[in-house]
């Protein structure tokens, strides 16, 4: 495994020595993500992707800035809405 390791490494630094800074940014961001997948519950990997967290952070401005019925779950915002 060792000589095939080498090979690989030689292999994706060819590959990315010519590389603009914007596509190294995303191979960096890949590595991250390959190193992330692993400890992430293949489950749960949706709420750790960009459109997930960006609705969140949106949802944390809007009970922030009183937008939210009750404590901002279906159970209480069902509640309100009965009353």
């Amino acid at each position: 495994m060792g000589t095939a390791l080498s090979r690989y490494k030689q292999e994706i630094l060819q590959e990315i020595s010519d590389l603009p800074a914007s596509k190294l940014k995303e191979v960096l961001n890949f590595v991250h993500f390959i190193k992330a997948k692993e400890a992430i519950d293949p489950t749960q990997a949706y709420f750790w992707t960009k459109k997930w967290q960006e609705e969140e952070k949106e949802a944390d401005k809007d009970k922030a800035a009183g937008r939210v019925v009750g404590d901002g779950s279906a159970k209480d915002l069902m509640r309100a809405l009965r009353s």
